[in-house]
């Protein structure tokens, strides 16, 4: 057991020379903002997840957030979401004034628990917030029978999850497709699948949401020649503006970064696959770890590793953490319940105890290196260095 001598993250970004190219391409000759690079990406992302329309963003955070304003939703209302995710996917809620419930998650594939929704559903309930968390899909077909009983939407919080799949009566959907959610959002953070550096996207089926996303991400400014009639169209400068919007544009060099991954997300995917795949024929003899569970019926695309520490009297998952950390590896921890964060325990009053499932895997959890980058040898060295570290304590 070695230090390394470069840092090895739990995720990075990978990027190659046609991806600088295509940025140094759109930084040449223009434009660099407000061109046809970003309605491109928004299209190319719908082609690839088998939604109508794609809209792409600055940022996760801001898709989830023009989903709520898509949606109507506002004081008085309330969204039923999870706690095992980024403080992102409530706060989206909280930015329109509206209230946060939370459910906990299901203790194998870590996702909110279907079972559980129905108690906490009331007349103040407007949409369900699932959460593919590590890229393995939500149970997302049971959720939507649940919001149409109940008359909800469901807004599909996909930050891990492009290129995920799930079956259901042997066909198969992709996250993002608008088939089980009303809205779905990406992230392109650059520990994602893949990056636009900073960004985000909304995928739907519905043109009226569509629309409404397109317009709230550039002000609630409104520019399409059908808006005016012939008297109102006194020159090409004529706008309107619909609502209170927000600048989440994304720019042109970010929209071609991303077109340009986007075409190797398969390829990327396959690589994740095969790390995984050499994880987990590693550790499956080591009984004080729990393996990262995929559904027989789901294909993750595996955004996260994650191993989970069983208690046990050799060793914890903060001395692993401590370990791996002085080896020059850089692990995480996926999340901290966002119910234990002190805004939410300090405003809402919540507190350990509420949601068991989630707080138990918390501490058990630790990710580790999961990239398309990573060598054989470094994932080797990777197995090597846990093994031993268990074998010593």
């Amino acid at each position: 057991m070695t230090r390394s001598s470069k840092k090895i993250p739990y995720g990075r970004h990978c990027l190659d020379e046609d991806d600088i190219q295509a940025v140094v391409e759109v930084l040449e000759n223009g434009p660099i903002t407000q061109g046809q690079k970003v309605e491109e990406f928004g299209q190319a992302l719908a082609n690839y997840t088998g939604a109508k329309y794609g809209v792409a963003l600055s940022s996760g955070t801001a898709a989830l957030h023009l989903s709520i304003v898509a949606m109507e939703i506002g004081p008085g209302d309330e969204v039923i979401t999870t706690p095992m995710t980024f403080c992102a996917t409530a706060n989206s809620v909280l930015y329109q004034g509206a209230e946060v419930r939370f459910v906990d998650i299901d203790e194998d594939t870590l996702n909110i628990n279907p079972e559980l929704i129905g108690e906490k559903i009331t007349d103040q309930t407007k949409a369900i917030l699932p959460v593919d968390f590590r890229g393995h899909p939500a149970n997302l077909p049971e959720i939507k029978c649940i919001a149409d009983r109940h008359n909800l939407k469901v807004i599909e919080d996909g930050s891990h999850s492009i290129g995920s799949k799930y079956s259901l009566k042997e066909r198969d959907y992709f996250c993002g497709d608008g088939i089980h959610a009303d809205l779905c959002t990406f992230s392109f953070h650059p520990v994602k699948h893949i990056t636009t550096g900073e960004g985000g996207a909304v995928m739907t089926n519905d043109e009226t949401l569509y629309r409404k996303i397109d317009i709230f991400k550039k002000h609630g400014i409104d520019r399409r020649e059908e808006m005016f009639n012939e008297e109102q169209r006194i020159g090409s400068w004529i706008y309107e503006m619909e609502g209170m919007g927000f600048n989440y544009r994304i720019t042109e060099f970010q929209a071609a970064l991303g077109l340009s991954q986007l075409k190797k997300l398969d390829r990327f995917k396959a690589r994740r696959r095969e790390i995984v795949n050499y994880y987990n024929d590693c550790f499956s003899d080591i009984d004080e770890l729990i393996l990262p569970y995929e559904d027989r019926n789901t294909e993750s695309n595996f955004h996260l590793y994650i191993l989970q520490v069983k208690k046990n009297p050799k060793f914890d998952r903060y001395g692993l953490f401590i370990f791996l950390q002085s080896l020059n590896y850089a692990p995480m921890v996926h999340y901290i319940p966002v119910h234990l964060l002190k805004y939410y325990r300090e405003r809402f009053g919540f507190k350990i105890g509420d949601f068991p499932i989630a707080e138990r895997f918390y501490e058990q959890a630790v990710s580790i290196p999961l990239y398309p980058s990573l060598t054989d040898s470094e994932v080797e060295k990777v197995v090597n260095d846990i093994k031993g570290y268990i074998s010593s304590s």
